[in-house]
């Protein structure tokens, strides 16, 4: 596999990580709110969904560093990563929603 190659496979399974509605909407939540970092529950309680739902789309998100965390105690804190390339493409897509 050649180098470009390589450079569009991980750019296609980087823009697959972000293709589904509820991480579209964590990626939304955490990228307007004041707030810079939100814990999992808050997560949860703002857009009405479980937390091992939350948990599992933050964990895909962190794996490509769309997010990133912050341990403050018994919590995890999430908060964009702006410096993702997949973020930054998408970034627009999210505030016309």
């Amino acid at each position: 596999m050649s180098i470009k190659e390589s450079k569009l496979q991980n750019i296609s399974e980087s823009l697959k990580a972000v293709a589904h509605p509820d991480r579209i909407r964590i990626l939304k939540f955490l990228a307007e709110n004041k707030e810079t970092k939100k814990s999992v529950s808050k997560i949860c309680v703002q857009l009405k969904l479980k937390q091992p739902e939350v948990s599992r789309h933050l964990s895909i998100l962190k794996n490509k560093e769309v997010v990133q965390f912050q341990r403050g105690g018994n919590n995890i804190y999430y908060s964009v990563n702006k410096n993702s390339f997949v973020f930054s493409c998408i970034q627009s897509l999210i505030k016309s929603i």
